[in-house]
């Protein structure tokens, strides 16, 4: 079974100060540049329970391996990085879970411009 690309990375991070966004961003977009991904928007909400969850939107879309390898990179929970290995190599599409409340706003944090894309 082939699994459907992904162009949202998600990223559950449970320990963030907020001064070290602007460096956490700044590593989402070099990280991603490196291995031939734009990041084209980053959004934020709080956990559930603690830390903040990254939805990073990207082009163009990659395969579910590779994505769960960037969102292991980029510092995602280490046993949610095993699950989701877990779910994509039982072929589950619906394998890149993040749990948010009812109604949660996500709020963006980074949108690519093209003066931003080259300055960040």
């Amino acid at each position: 079974m082939v699994l459907d690309l992904v162009d949202v990375l998600k990223v559950d991070k449970d320990c963030m100060d907020a001064e070290w966004r602007p460096h956490y961003l700044r590593l989402i977009i070099e990280t991603c540049g490196y291995y031939g991904v734009t990041v084209v928007w980053v959004k934020t909400c709080n956990s559930q329970h603690k830390g903040v969850h990254y939805y990073i939107g990207i082009q163009p879309p990659v395969e579910a391996k590779f994505t769960n390898m960037l969102q292991y990179l980029l510092g995602d929970d280490t046993q949610r990085v095993d699950h989701n290995r877990a779910r994509i190599e039982s072929g589950l599409n619906e394998w890149n879970k993040l749990f948010e409340l009812p109604n949660r706003r996500l709020r963006t944090v980074y949108r690519r411009t093209d003066a931003l894309s080259k300055s960040f």
